[in-house]
């Protein structure tokens, strides 16, 4: 008997290892991530933290601090996995959301839930500030998505940021509208090796101090273009890129199809067909200047009075223009009046005949004015 005690507690406490081992407990960002109820749907378990993170993704290559998973069952009995990702940054998590649609290339919408997803086949992938959120089913089964869409837009209204929509540096890209759902984001330089498919030229490019870069494919050529925070970082950066070049065309290693420096971007381009196309895409960017100063900005009269001319210079020509139409119209609709009053007398006259000693014409006949009234038609006066 207390042999097989003895057992059953080894396989018990086997059975806890092997639990521990698969997942631990989730930490506190991410138990507050994973609330016990969500509406109608109530946490089946705990909030755990997966042993293993993303196959093949190390966790600083996005800035990732923390990551969990919980399971949640809807009243019908539907069960959801959801998985999150908690990064430094809001371009860090665009950046690992980027990532696993890279080689699915699934279309991305914005706005729609968080700030921007895609639909999988077993679930629903989006991005919404610094979190990335997965929500599908556990055994990554195929699913009808509309349950996961409507469960996946209550978790996104649960989470914080995501007002500045994408990342700046991804409306520059040219034609970004039609480019965005298939642009990778980068933070680190590990990243950005893995978006643009491991060119050595990049490895002169540090993406230190803030410094962000943007992936995209246009047709055969890829564009990437890395932003500086300051025009020094970009003048250092562009110096260490040319030595670079240098040695790779030294050495008889592939060099970018074109390379040149926009203002605080390094915009490179890989793979293009021939020298004019990659010349022409590289001209496509355009570096949009953001001056910002510490304090009052000295120059703030100056502009004021500037906006201040040109908005009274804009009334004075408003009112101009007003009143000059307004007298037309007057004159317009007085004279369209008159000469109506004036046709509809002179046809009135003309069926009239009118008798005239004066040859056709009408003469005033202003010589009574002179003839004394008679004096019948005049009061008797007044009797005592």
């Amino acid at each position: 008997m207390l042999s097989k005690l003895s057992f059953s507690l080894s396989l018990a406490v086997a059975f806890l290892c092997s639990t521990a081992a698969v997942a631990q407990t989730a930490p506190a960002g991410a138990a507050k991530l994973l609330p016990e109820r969500l509406g109608d749907f109530r946490a089946q378990g705990p909030a755990v933290t997966p042993p293993n993170f993303y196959d093949g993704v190390r966790r600083e290559d996005y800035g990732v601090r923390y990551n969990g998973r919980r399971t949640y069952v809807s009243p019908s009995g539907e069960v959801f996995n959801v998985s999150v990702v908690r990064t430094d940054s809001e371009s860090g998590a665009y950046s690992f959301f980027t990532l696993l649609n890279s080689s699915a290339r699934r279309d991305v919408k914005l706005g729609d839930i968080g700030t921007a997803s895609i639909l999988t086949p077993s679930g629903v992938d989006f991005v919404k500030g610094s979190t990335f959120v997965s929500v599908g089913h556990p055994q990554g089964h195929e699913v009808a998505l509309e349950p996961y869409i409507d469960f996946a837009r209550q978790f996104a209204a649960t989470l914080e940021g995501g007002e500045n929509g994408l990342p700046v540096l991804v409306s520059h890209l040219p034609e970004w509208e039609k480019t965005y759902d298939r642009a990778a984001y980068a933070v680190t330089l590990p990243a950005l090796q893995t978006a643009a498919g491991r060119r050595p030229v990049l490895d002169a490019v540090a993406l230190e101090g803030g410094a962000e870069a943007v992936a995209a494919n246009y047709g055969e050529a890829l564009l990437v273009v890395v932003e500086f925070t300051t025009p020094q970082h970009a003048f250092d950066a562009d110096a260490a890129v040319n030595r670079r070049v240098a040695e790779l065309k030294a050495a008889g290693q592939p060099v970018p199809s074109a390379y040149k420096r926009v203002g605080n971007y390094a915009v490179f381009v890989f793979d293009a067909p021939d020298a004019a196309a990659a010349e022409k895409l590289a001209a496509g960017v355009k570096w949009e200047k953001d001056v910002r100063w510490l304090g009052r900005n000295p120059h703030a009269d100056e502009i004021a009075i500037r906006a201040y001319t040109s908005t009274m210079g804009g009334v004075i020509l408003t009112t101009l223009i007003t009143t000059g139409v307004a007298i037309l119209v007057c004159l317009g609709v007085g004279g369209l009046i008159g000469g109506a009053v004036f046709l509809h007398r002179r046809a009135r006259q003309a069926e009239q005949e009118v008798y005239t000693d004066a040859g056709g014409m009408v003469r005033l006949n202003i010589e009574d004015l002179n003839t004394p009234p008679p004096p019948s038609k005049l009061l008797k006066p007044a009797e005592d």
